[in-house]
């Protein structure tokens, strides 16, 4: 009887204990994941060793930023092509060429030049979105583009660097200042931009390349398909997180946590063709109704032979006092 009194009293203790351990694992492993895989990957997005390292206009505006991206693409055209693309861009004038409904108030990015527009100079304001604006610092036509924040703490770059005479590297730079820890409104933005930055500027990029190439743009239906796809992932892996506090086996939460992931940072970074998606995302969650289904099924079936076994032993009992 001593025994059994000593077995209830410690097990609400195990169990906080177990909790409270998954509690510390599983942020750790978000946040591991977050600073050691993805954000050194995601700073770099299409970059050579010799891009992410060359001075570039504009690195004296933030000389020491916590944030420093440095994102490229491959452009099937001329320097004096691409220019006018760049010369145009911001938040409604001829949009950012990605995600509209996100970053241009619905309004569909220009798919031409707009002569109007090929004006920018030192000292203009560029709309970078709903009262957030850039100042021009500095323009050399088929070279570069480089703006400041209004507090001048921030910059960002467009350079332009001939590799032959139909090739050009687009390299993007953001440098952003030391975040403000102490202002929850100023630091929640900036740690936002930090997770969710290179999701806007790789589909930039790639609106850029598609324009300047010259041809068919990708249909705004799959680009959202798209996006919604790695959002789902994404909640794959949140959901695994979940499983690692609230399961008692450790194991296979573990497993689905660092596959998932792994997958939504792979499906970031290589951008595979939309049927890779699908199928990726199917298989995700398969593995996630996998993983709690099965654990599901096991604890009922255990529940129903304790079930059954009390029945037993109550029937022995009743057979034994008749007796």
């Amino acid at each position: 009887m001593t025994m059994q009194t000593g077995k209830t009293y410690r097990a609400p203790w195990l169990a906080v204990a177990r909790i409270s351990g998954r509690l510390l694992l599983a942020p750790g492993i978000f946040l591991g994941g977050y600073l050691l895989i993805y954000r050194p990957l995601q700073l770099r997005w299409g970059a050579t060793n010799e891009e992410v390292m060359r001075v570039m206009p504009g690195d004296e505006i933030q000389p020491k930023p916590i944030f420093s991206a440095t994102r490229a693409v491959t452009i099937n055209a001329r320097p004096e092509q691409i220019w006018p693309w760049l010369m145009q861009i911001g938040y409604l004038r001829a949009g950012w060429y990605g995600y509209d409904w996100i970053d241009n108030d619905a309004i569909a990015s220009a798919d031409h030049i707009i002569p109007q527009l090929q004006h920018l100079k030192v000292g203009d304001d560029l709309p970078i979105w709903r009262g957030n604006y850039y100042k021009v610092v500095a323009v050399e036509p088929n070279r570069f583009l480089v703006w400041e924040s209004k507090e001048g703490r921030d910059s960002m770059t467009f350079a332009l660097y001939p590799l032959d005479a139909s090739h050009t590297r687009l390299v993007w730079r953001k440098h952003d200042a030391p975040y403000l820890w102490m202002s929850p409104s100023i630091l929640i933005p900036q740690l936002f931009s930090d997770g969710a930055d290179l999701l806007a500027i790789r589909q930039n990029l790639l609106g850029i390349k598609e324009r300047a190439d010259g041809v068919h743009l990708e249909a705004q239906a799959v680009i959202y398909t798209e996006l919604t796809l790695w959002v789902v992932t994404f909640l794959s892996f949140v959901a695994a997180e979940a499983g690692l506090v609230v399961r008692r086996d450790w194991l296979r939460p573990l497993l689905a946590v660092s596959a998932t992931g792994l997958i939504t940072v792979g499906l970031l970074l290589i951008k595979p063709p939309i049927w890779v998606d699908v199928l990726i995302t199917l298989g995700v969650w398969v593995g996630i109704w996998w993983l709690y289904h099965s654990t599901t099924q096991r604890r009922y079936l255990i529940q129903g032979n304790m079930h059954l076994g009390r029945r037993e032993e109550r029937r022995s009992g009743t057979i034994e006092q008749a007796t």
